[in-house]
């Protein structure tokens, strides 16, 4: 199975800001590709088990990536992509 990225909120301003560094957006890019396929490889956001389907994951060396798996729909819903480089 394979799901399929969606952005909300503030992750599509977050995006297109990264766009403009190639190493940065094709690193993003590599991660999210690979979230799509293996969606529940990254952390919990919140460790103690309460609601599994908040994750978040490290692209590059200096971003983190914050989605929700819907299973139901098959999509990772991006909320927040945080780049501190």
């Amino acid at each position: 199975m394979s799901y399929r990225p969606a952005l909300i909120g503030r992750a599509p301003v977050q995006f297109s800001d990264l766009m403009g560094d190639k190493a940065i957006y094709d690193a993003l890019m590599e991660r999210i590709i690979q979230l799509a396929d293996a969606p529940w490889d990254a952390w919990p956001v919140y460790p103690d088990g309460d609601e599994p389907e908040f994750r978040e994951t490290q692209f590059a060396e200096h971003g983190l990536l914050s989605f929700r798996v819907d299973e139901s729909a098959e999509i990772l819903i991006i909320f927040n992509i945080l780049w501190t480089g």
